[in-house]
């Protein structure tokens, strides 16, 4: 058997949709609850904190639904083709070492050769 407190804030999680959770929006939904007399005023923040604590994962592992979401926009991004931050980060400075190495072959190449020995020195 379900207790209130668990219905509650499964209602809460499912009415808001986890992802898109504020600490405010949660505290206005459960001081609404408190108002009604279904909670007391320390149930209300317990409520709070517990909740909060899930949608950052603070509880089982894997269980977070931020985490989860992330997840899954991570899978929605690579599936697409997009690349992530430090992907492009990574070709960013790939890049930047090879203009570098290019303007040193340019130097190279604009700058003549030294003369050759004069015969007779020693070389």
């Amino acid at each position: 058997m379900i207790t209130l407190r668990e219905a509650i804030e499964r209602t809460i999680l499912l009415s808001l949709g986890a992802a898109s959770l504020t600490r405010e929006r949660v505290e206005a939904i459960v001081s609404d609850f408190v108002t009604r007399g279904h909670l007391g005023a320390d149930e209300g923040r317990a409520l709070v904190e517990r909740i909060m604590a899930r949608v950052r994962g603070e509880g089982a592992p894997g269980s977070a639904a931020l985490e989860r979401l992330e997840g899954g926009v991570q899978t929605l991004l690579k599936e697409m083709g997009i690349a992530r931050r430090a992907e492009v980060a990574d070709l960013e400075l790939r890049v930047a070492e090879l203009e570098h190495r290019l303007r040193l072959l340019e130097q190279a190449a604009a700058t003549p050769p030294p003369p050759p020995p004069e015969p007779g020195w020693p070389g």
